[in-house]
């Protein structure tokens, strides 16, 4: 926990300092990222033999806000692109408390897999690039598990 608390504060730093030059943007990224068509979100040994689970709906929450949602392609691949607005100016948001959730239910993919619950990822940050006056700051799903519902 003090890590991802460490990595939020230099991340937010990072990310507030520089958009103080006249037309600087800050762009959040996630993905591309794999979704598998699999209760414990595993690709097991031999990755090209894990199933995808495409035209998926994905959202990305942070809090108990949808900040975005995007589907999953025929190979169940997905990402994100959001400004850096969309993510920290709503109350109580911030990416230290966002998840990746796939909404669909995983019998969509599988009709033997739980028609019920949802897969989730935490997102975990990769790196910073600075296209010139553009600061993007890329993260990617940390592995789909499967949530059982309450």
């Amino acid at each position: 926990m003090a890590t991802k608390l460490v990595l939020f504060v230099s991340v937010m730093v990072a990310a507030l300092a520089l958009p103080i030059a006249k037309g600087t943007s800050v762009e959040v990224q996630v993905g591309p990222s794999f979704v598998p068509c699999s209760i414990n979100g595993s690709l097991g040994v031999n990755v090209t033999a894990t199933p995808a689970f495409p035209n998926a709906q994905v959202q990305l929450q942070c809090g108990a806000v949808v900040v975005a949602t995007t589907t999953t392609n025929a190979s169940g691949v997905f990402s994100f692109s959001l400004n850096f607005t969309q993510v920290f100016l709503s109350p109580g948001v911030g990416l230290s408390n966002c998840n990746l959730v796939v909404i669909t239910p995983l019998s969509t993919c599988n009709p033997s897999l739980p028609p019920v619950g949802v897969l989730t990822s935490s997102i975990v940050f990769v790196r910073t690039d600075v296209l010139g006056a553009r600061v993007v700051l890329i993260f990617r799903a940390a592995g789909f598990r499967y949530i059982p519902p309450t």
